[in-house]
């Protein structure tokens, strides 16, 4: 391309469901960028409504509001080029739920006037629809790809770049949205298709939420991408958070600017509200972006953990929250993260010690509170919990009719912990929070929800689960880098050393090294098998036989047979973390709302249903196989 083209790469927050907040600012940015000699504005997917409505997208009169702000808009693009995102509808035509259709679409205008590709006017849409994780765009949206086949048309004679005028010089733009970016797993690819109908410029508009290590493989597959169709790219995504109920997806932005070689030019700051100007005139520019580290992957973490607490409690209205601190690293982790979100004053933090809590970690809870200036509270609980434990043994029921003997409680060591438990969450925490107009917190992690390791109205409980998308090695991983980042010991280290403990009964003893009935550094990246990539007993089962699992699951060698010398105990253990996965959704979807960070988080982004634990056939062969032996 021989023109110059300056463009704006316009990344601002996106409140989902305010239309009228979010286009303030977008017509805000355009005046900003007229007045610096700005050609082409981008602004990100849907950045008029937000993504994620659920079915709020099913509201006629929510769609023909919407459709009143792209003609808004359209009005202020007035000696400039605006493409946005927004939703499209045709009014007289439905879509295949008979409701009305609507497109996921990029809105195209320049000096007041929709921009014409010879085939749309003013818009197009989105090609590719994500069905997978919290994504559900074919539930509400008509796709290109549909349109083409009730037009018998093929995608290429339906993507066409638009002309942009540029100082009298035609300059091809092709435009995508998000998923259509992301196409190897798909038939079509739109940018090639864009590419060889002449586009000069690729930009492609996206509300994508940030995972972890996400961004590193999203330029990888640019880059792909570049080097079939080699032209410059921009990718402009929003800041924020939106949640579809369950889980709270964070919007980092991380808006990129790629030459045509699929090399980084520039890229905007995570998590902030930023527009950039970058000249593209077809030449290579130098890169300016840092690369990427270990440190640099952890804090991505940290940054993104903090940005969703506070985008969460604003959204709750709520300043002050209360935390159950036991001594023990989820806690700690998690009280660091929310005084490091809504400020160490606002944070309460409740040690709630029964008779099964050593000195170690009540000592533990009080200096981490000393050290993060937060408040701090003891509440004993052991005069409860004997009350409940002795009305329960005097419990009989007995049927009416007389035909049956009476039946007592029996109040085994579980039935004791769950007791424990329960009078902290239900009783002591959600007293404390709504006497003092708070939330409190869930401190399970990821290692734990998955199996179940946690009771009902007890741990699982509470306003917003800030960890529970973390397996345990990784909340080692953010406590330290918590210390490494204050310069100084935040989280004590007899916190970070002390054996993973619910000190819920004399079996779970840290003084003398007893601690939870879960082998972390194996569990961990076991459970990450079975949830994050979806894998069974029949697979593990497998590459235990041919000693592949260690270098299968990156766990160190000879771990395995540490914890499981013979393959009797192997497998007993294999079933039995099956069984409890499966049997624990009910207590999984009855957690708080989970900050999203990973593949795969609990909620409405791995969807689970409630059934019992299965074993393939092909499983049951392997294991008659092995014990045979």
């Amino acid at each position: 391309m021989k023109t110059q083209v300056k463009f704006a790469v316009a990344q601002v927050e996106v409140v989902a469901g305010r239309p009228d907040l979010n286009v303030k600012k977008i017509i805000n940015e355009i005046k900003k960028a007229k007045q610096r000699g700005i050609d082409v504005i981008l602004f990100s997917e849907m950045v008029v409504p937000g993504y994620l409505l659920g079915d709020e997208w099913e509201n006629d009169s929510f769609i023909k509001d919407l459709l009143q702000y792209n003609e808004d808009i359209l009005k202020e693009s007035e000696g400039i080029t605006v493409i946005w995102g927004n939703v499209f509808a045709e009014l007289d035509k439905k879509g295949e739920d008979g409701r009305l259709r609507k497109y996921n679409a990029v809105h195209i205008a320049q000096n007041g006037k929709w921009i014409n590709n010879g085939v749309f006017e003013g818009h197009t849409y989105k090609t590719l629809m994500p069905k997978y994780r919290e994504f559900d765009d074919e539930r509400h949206f008509y796709s290109t790809l549909k349109l083409a086949n009730e037009q018998k048309k093929s995608l290429t004679e339906l993507l066409k770049p638009f002309p942009i005028k540029i100082k009298g010089e035609d300059v091809l733009i092709g435009v995508i949205l998000c998923e259509d970016m992301w196409c190897d797993d798909y038939a079509d690819n739109p940018t090639k298709i864009l590419v060889d109908n002449g586009a000069e410029i690729i930009v492609n508009l996206s509300c994508s939420p940030w995972t972890w290590r996400k961004n590193d493989k999203r330029h990888r597959v640019v880059k792909s991408l570049l080097e079939k169709s080699p032209v410059p790219f921009l990718y402009c995504n929003n800041v924020g958070t939106q949640n579809n109920g369950k889980n709270i997806f964070l919007f980092d932005g991380n808006s990129t600017i790629y030459n045509s070689d699929g090399t980084l030019m520039a890229t905007t700051k995570d998590y902030a509200e930023e527009t950039i100007d970058v000249v593209i005139d077809g030449s290579k520019h130098e890169s300016h972006v840092s690369p990427e580290s270990p440190e640099r992957d952890t804090q991505e973490l940290y940054d993104g953990l903090i940005y969703g607490i506070k985008h969460f409690m604003g959204s709750l209205g709520k300043k002050d929250v209360i935390i159950g601190l036991s001594g023990g690293v989820d806690s700690a982790v998690s009280a660091a993260l929310m005084a490091a979100s809504v400020g160490p004053e606002h944070v309460f933090a409740v040690n709630m010690p029964s008779i099964f809590n050593s000195s170690l970690t009540k000592n533990a809870a009080l200096e981490l509170a000393e050290k993060m200036g937060i408040n701090y509270a003891i509440i004993p609980i052991q005069e409860a919990v004997d009350l409940t434990t002795n009305q329960l043994k005097n419990v009989k029921f007995v049927r009416q009719d007389g035909s049956q003997t009476e039946t007592k409680v029996a109040v085994d060591d579980m039935v004791l912990q769950n007791i424990q438990a329960r009078d902290r969450g239900s009783r002591v925490l959600a007293a404390v929070a709504a006497g003092m107009g708070a939330v409190f917190t869930n401190n399970g992690n990821k290692t734990e929800t998955t199996i179940g390791y946690a009771t009902l109205y007890g741990d699982v409980d509470g306003a917003i689960a800030p960890i529970a998308d973390l397996y345990k090695a990784e909340v080692y991983q953010l406590a330290n880098y918590i210390n490494k980042l204050a310069g100084k010991e935040i989280i004590p280290a007899v916190v970070i050393n002390v054996v993973p403990s619910a000190e819920l009964s004399s079996s779970q003893d840290v003084t003398k090294g007893l601690g939870d009935p879960i082998k972390y550094p194996y569990h961990d990246m076991l459970f990450k098998a079975f949830v994050e990539f979806r894998r069974d007993p029949e697979y593990i089962l497998d590459l235990y036989i041919q000693g592949k699992l260690e270098n299968e699951l990156r766990i160190k060698s000879g771990l395995i047979n540490q914890y499981f010398p013979t393959p009797v105990e192997f497998v007993a253990d294999l079933e039995n973390k099956w069984r409890l996965y499966k049997i624990n959704f009910f207590k999984r979807i009855q957690c708080p709302p989970i900050i999203a960070v990973s593949r795969r988080a609990f909620g409405f982004d791995l969807r689970e249903a409630q059934n019992s634990a299965y074993f393939t056939r092909g499983y049951y062969k392997l294991k008659q196989d092995l014990l045979e032996k």
